[in-house]
C-alpha cells in the first residue's frame, strides 16, 4: 500500500512538468488570451489547457521521428525557460502564489479533496481475501498496458496484448497514454506505468475543473445572463448525474422479487447505453473527459481568435487551437469526431447568417489541426485490420424498450423495426432518465432564454450547434467496435454544454426566494439534482468496492508473480499467460511486459487481424495438457517467449505430475510459478 501510494504521489507531483509548466509559461510569455491580468484560479486553469492543446501533438511528433530523448529534451529546455519567466518576474510570482494560498484557499480545497477522491478510487486495497481492485480495473488494464508499450517501444507502439511471434503494430488512439509514458520513464523504478496512468485520471478530473473555469471566465456572462457566475457552482455540478439510480434500483427489485432481468449490474450505468457521470467517466475512461476538455479549449482560442484579438496575438491563437484539435483527435477520436460535428453545423448556420467573419479563424485552425493529425491517422490505418465501417446508423438503444416491453409483448422480439420506432418515440424519457437534472435545467434555460426575446448571439447559438451535433451523432449513430464508445463519449460534448446552460438554473436555485422562473419547480430541481448527486456518489462508492474478473486469496500469489516478472526480466521479454480467459488483468497491470496472448477481450479487440484467434488457441491448447521439457521449449522459441507464468486458475495446474511442478521454477509463491524459458532449455538438455 505505501509503495503505491508513494509511486502515484510521485506522479501526481511530475504531471504538472509536462501538463502545466509549458501551457503557463507560454500563456505568460505572449499573454495568451490575457493571461496575466487573469484571476490566479483562471490562469491555473489556461495553463492546463494551453498544455493540453500544445503537447500531445507536439509529443507525438517529437518522439516519431527522433524518439523519447527528444521529447524530453524539448521539455527540458521549457521548464529552462519557465524558471528564466520565474526568476524575471520573481516578484509576480511570490505575490501570485500568497494570494492563491490567502485567497483562493477554495481552487487548494477542492483540487486536494479530489486528488484524495481520485487516489481512493484508484489503489488496490491488499487484504487477506485478495487484491480488492477498483471496477475500472478492465479498462485501466488497457490503458496501463498502452503506457508500457509507449515507454517499452516508442511510437509507432507494439500492441501489448498479442505477439504471434513478431511484433504487432498498436490501433488506438494512445495520445494520452503517450503523456502518462512521459511520467512513467520520468518517475524511473520509483513510478510505474500503473502509477502514471492513475495519476493521469486525477489530471483528467482537473482539465474537465479547468474546461469549466475558462468557460465560465470567458462565456460566463452571456450564459448566466448578466448574473454572477460563480466557478464554484458550476464545478460542483460535476458532482451530478442523471436519475440512473432509480432505473438500477428498479432492476435490481425486479431481479430479486420477480427474478426477471440481470439485476442491478455493479455500475449504476450499466442499466441503459450510457451517458456516463462526470466523476465515472473520468475514472473509467480518463482520456475521453480529457479530449473534452482540449476540445473545448481549442474553440475558446478560435473563438477569441475571431472576437477578441487581433495582429500577432490572432496569430498565437490560432496556432495553438490548431494544435489543440490534432491533439483532441489523437486523445480521444470518438468526442472529436461529436464536437466536430456540432461545429460543422455552426459554420453552416453561421455563413447563412453572414457570420463569416466569425467562422474563418475557426475554419483555419480546423483544416490545420487536420492536417497535423494526418500522420497520426495515417499510422492508424496501416495499423488497422478491421474489415467493417468503425460506425452503423442506429437510434440509441433503451433498455425497457429493448427488453422489459418485448417480455411482455413478445410478438416485439420478432419486429425490430417497430422496437427501432418505440426507440425513437421513447427518445425523451431516455434523455431525461440520462441527464436528469441538466435536462430539467435545459428547458427552464431555454425558457428564459426565449422568454427575452432577442436573437441568439453567434456564441449562444455555437454552444447550441455543439450539443445538437453531440446529440446527434450519439443518438444515431453508434461505433462497432464491440462497445458503443461513439455513444457513450461522444455525448460528454452535449454534457457540457448543459452543464453551463444548468448555471444560472442552479444559481437561482440556491437563492433563498428564488424568481418567478422557478415558482413550483423547485422541488423538482433539488428532486433531480439530490438524486443525481446521490447517483455519482454511488457510482464512485460501487467502482470502489466491486470489482469484474479474479478474487480471493490466491490473487495475492498471482499479483506477486506478476510483479517479480516486471522487476526481473529485461524490458523486451515476451511473457506466456494463459490465452483462455476473458482478460488476464494481472499481467497488465503489474506485469509490464509483452505477452503473446492477454486474453480473448482485449487479444482480439483493437483490430490485430484473424490470426490472432490462432494465437488465442495455441497458447490456450498449452495450458491444458501435460508435455514433454523438450516440447514446452519448442514452444516457447515458436513464439519468441522468454518467461511463462503458470497460476492456479489455469487447468495444467491442477496435474501434479506436469511439467508445471517437475521443473523448477524461477519464481514461485503458494498460487503461481513463473519459468524463464532459457532456465527451462537447461533443465531439457540434462533431463
Amino acid at each position: 500500500m505505501l509503495e503505491q501510494i508513494a509511486g502515484l504521489t510521485l506522479a501526481v507531483a511530475a504531471f504538472p512538468l509536462f501538463l502545466w509548466v509549458p501551457g503557463a509559461a507560454l500563456g505568460y510569455a505572449v499573454n495568451l488570451l490575457g493571461f496575466r491580468t487573469r484571476p490566479i484560479p483562471v490562469r491555473l486553469a489556461l495553463g492546463l489547457l494551453f498544455s493540453l492543446c500544445c503537447c500531445p501533438i507536439l509529443t507525438y511528433f517529437l518522439v516519431r521521428f527522433w524518439g523519447f530523448p527528444a521529447a524530453f529534451g524539448f521539455y527540458f529546455l521549457v521548464w529552462i525557460a519557465a524558471l528564466g519567466l520565474a526568476i524575471r518576474n520573481l516578484r509576480r510570482f511570490v505575490r501570485a502564489a500568497a494570494e492563491l494560498f490567502t485567497r483562493h484557499r477554495g481552487v487548494l480545497a477542492v483540487c486536494g479533496v479530489w486528488i484524495l477522491v481520485g487516489a481512493i478510487s484508484e489503489i488496490d486495497f491488499l487484504m487477506p481475501a485478495g487484491v480488492m481492485r477498483s471496477l475500472n480495473t478492465g479498462d485501466a488494464a488497457a490503458h496501463v498496458a498502452f503506457t508500457n508499450a509507449l515507454s517499452r517501444t516508442g511510437i509507432p507502439p507494439v500492441n501489448p496484448f498479442i505477439f504471434p511471434g513478431h511484433p504487432v503494430p498498436l490501433f488506438y488512439y494512445y495520445f494520452w497514454y503517450m503523456m502518462c509514458s512521459l511520467v512513467d520513464q520520468l518517475g524511473g523504478s520509483l513510478v510505474d506505468a500503473r502509477a502514471a496512468v492513475q495519476a493521469g485520471a486525477i489530471f483528467s478530473g482537473l482539465a474537465v475543473f479547468a474546461a469549466i473555469t475558462a468557460y465560465v471566465e470567458f462565456f460566463g456572462p452571456l450564459v448566466a445572463q448578466g448574473r454572477r457566475l460563480r466557478t464554484g457552482v458550476a464545478i460542483a455540478l460535476v458532482t451530478i448525474t442523471g436519475l440512473d439510480l432509480l432505473p438500477w434500483i428498479f432492476e435490481d427489485f425486479m431481479f430479486r422479487v420477480f427474478h426477471r432481468g440481470d439485476g442491478a449490474g455493479l455500475s449504476i450505468e450499466w442499466w441503459n447505453e450510457q451517458v456516463t457521470a462526470w466523476l465515472g467517466a473520468v475514472v473509467m475512461s480518463p482520456h475521453h473527459p480529457v479530449g473534452m476538455a482540449i476540445c473545448f479549449s481549442s474553440l475558446l482560442l478560435a473563438v477569441a481568435a475571431a472576437w477578441r484579438t487581433e495582429g500577432r496575438q490572432r496569430i498565437w491563437v490560432i496556432a495553438v487551437s490548431a494544435l489543440g484539435f490534432a491533439s483532441a483527435a489523437g486523445v480521444s477520436l470518438y468526442v472529436t469526431f461529436a464536437f466536430g460535428a456540432g461545429l460543422g453545423i455552426w459554420i453552416c448556420v453561421a455563413l447563412f447568417r453572414g457570420w463569416r467573419k466569425y467562422v474563418w479563424p475557426i475554419a483555419i485552425a480546423g483544416v490545420i489541426g487536420g492536417l497535423l493529425y494526418l500522420p497520426f491517422a495515417t499510422e492508424l490505418r496501416s495499423a488497422s485490420h478491421f474489415g467493417k465501417s468503425p460506425v452503423a446508423l442506429t437510434i440509441r438503444a433503451f433498455t425497457p424498450v429493448d427488453y422489459w416491453l418485448p417480455s411482455i409483448l413478445r410478438f416485439l422480439k420478432q419486429r425490430p423495426d417497430v422496437i427501432l420506432l418505440l426507440r425513437l418515440v421513447f427518445l425523451p424519457l431516455n434523455y431525461f432518465l440520462e441527464l436528469g437534472f441538466f435536462f430539467v435545467c435545459a428547458v427552464f434555460y431555454w425558457r428564459w432564454r426565449r422568454a427575452e426575446r432577442r436573437p441568439l448571439a453567434p456564441e449562444e447559438m455555437l454552444l447550441a450547434c455543439l450539443a445538437t451535433g453531440s446529440i446527434v451523432i450519439c443518438t444515431f449513430l453508434r461505433s462497432t467496435f464491440r462497445w458503443n464508445d461513439l455513444g457513450w463519449r461522444g455525448f460528454l460534448v452535449a454534457q457540457f454544454v448543459l452543464l453551463l446552460w444548468a448555471v444560472p438554473v442552479a444559481m437561482d436555485l440556491l437563492e433563498k426566494r428564488g424568481t418567478a422562473a422557478l415558482p413550483r419547480r423547485r422541488l423538482l430541481l433539488w428532486t433531480c439534482a439530490l438524486i443525481g448527486f446521490a447517483g455519482t456518489a454511488g457510482e464512485l462508492g460501487s467502482m470502489r468496492i466491486n470489482f469484474e474478473g479474479p478474487h480471493g486469496p490466491d490473487t495475492l500469489g498471482w499479483r506477486a508473480a506478476y510483479q517479480w516478472v516486471d522487476r526481473n526480466t529485461p524490458p523486451d521479454a515476451v511473457v506466456l499467460v494463459n490465452g483462455d480467459v476473458a482478460l488476464d488483468l494481472f499481467s497488465s497491470l503489474y506485469g509490464h511486459r509483452q505477452v503473446v496472448a492477454v486474453g480473448r477481450a482485449y487479444a482480439t479487440f483493437f483490430a490485430v487481424g484473424d490470426w490472432s484467434e490462432k494465437v488465442l488457441s495455441d497458447t490456450a491448447e498449452f495450458y491444458r495438457h501435460d508435455q514433454r521439457p523438450s516440447d514446452v521449449v519448442d514452444f516457447c522459441r515458436r513464439y519468441g517467449i522468454t518467461t511463462v507464468v503458470v497460476l492456479s486458475e489455469d487447468p495444467i495446474w491442477a496435474d501434479r505430475n506436469s511439467w508445471v511442478w517437475r521443473l523448477q521454477p524461477a519464481m514461485a509463491t503458494r498460487t503461481a510459478r513463473v519459468f524463464r524459458v532459457d532456465d527451462l532449455a537447461q533443465m531439457r538438455n540434462r533431463i
